[in-house]
């Protein structure tokens, strides 16, 4: 399968999916609500006032404490919304149909192996990173210009080594959802399945991205133009409304997108 069909028929999925595309808008609203009723107003630049030298007042402690627990639990909440959204459409995919009846089974269903996938790439980064600064700090006390620069090229080697060993494992959740895998045979399934074809998962991330951003860009736009009249807060909810809606439908694209891909990329 060619990267623009999967991209075709990740949009088509979007489009034929509009109750989950709600589903996700909605519960994007939501945290982006809260972000607003939480943000002090005069913390929030006004348009065209970005580059002035006033200093926006600091966030109380109490309030930080609360966005940093609010967005650990959205996070959680996350992670479930996405084992239902690829349960949906991996259905839809399969068979034609999305069942939006099953998204609360699915996302149940997969929640501790998505949570699972999701920790033990957050530590292979961690991990790496760690290395790769520890390389940097041991021999910068030395002020040898040669050492400090193979430091550094050693440092952004092992940096590229994680990028890759992460784009590897981009196709571990369709394992989990498509075959029912573990976490660890699906890492291990999506690193050999990646591998073959490299360049084409990677161009496929590359166009969604590029495609997110530019629509993200015109739409970004087009509401910071209905926005400049309203009052500071009232904008801010109508750019949250906007944001929630784009995330909720570009979120299913692109699952759907991979979903498709690895799908094709199995049959051989």
């Amino acid at each position: 399968m060619k990267v623009l069909e999967a991209i075709k028929k990740g949009f088509g999925a979007a489009n034929r999916n509009l109750l989950l595309v709600l589903v996700l808008f909605a519960f994007n609203l939501i945290w982006n609500m809260i972000n607003v009723a939480m943000m002090p107003a005069a913390a929030i630049p006004a348009p065209g006032m970005e580059g002035t030298a006033a200093t926006p007042p600091a966030i109380p402690p109490q309030t930080a404490a609360i966005a940093l627990v609010a967005s650990l639990i959205f996070i959680l909440i996350s992670i479930f919304m996405q084992g239902g959204s690829l349960g949906v459409v991996r259905d839809y995919i399969k068979e034609g149909k999305g069942k939006l009846s099953g998204f609360a089974s699915y996302g149940a269903k997969y929640y501790l192996r998505l949570l699972g996938l999701g920790i033990l790439i957050i530590l292979l980064v961690l991990i790496i990173a760690l290395i790769a600064a520890l390389i940097v700090a041991v021999t910068a006390p030395l002020n040898n210009v040669i050492v400090t620069v193979i430091a550094a090229v050693i440092a952004i080697a092992i940096g590229l080594a994680g990028i890759y060993l992460v784009l590897l494992l981009v196709m571990s959740p369709y394992s989990i959802i498509c075959d029912e895998a573990g976490i660890i045979s699906a890492m291990k399934h999506s690193m050999g399945m990646v591998k073959k074809s490299f360049w084409k998962v990677l161009l496929l991330l590359v166009l969604l991205v590029l495609i997110a951003i530019g629509i993200g860009f015109l739409i970004g736009i087009m509401a910071g133009l209905l926005t400049v009249a309203l009052p500071l807060k009232a904008g801010q909810a109508v750019i949250g409304v906007v944001n929630s809606l784009f995330n909720g439908y570009l979120g299913i694209v692109m699952m759907a997108a991979f979903m498709t891909y690895y799908m094709a990329l199995k049959e051989r």
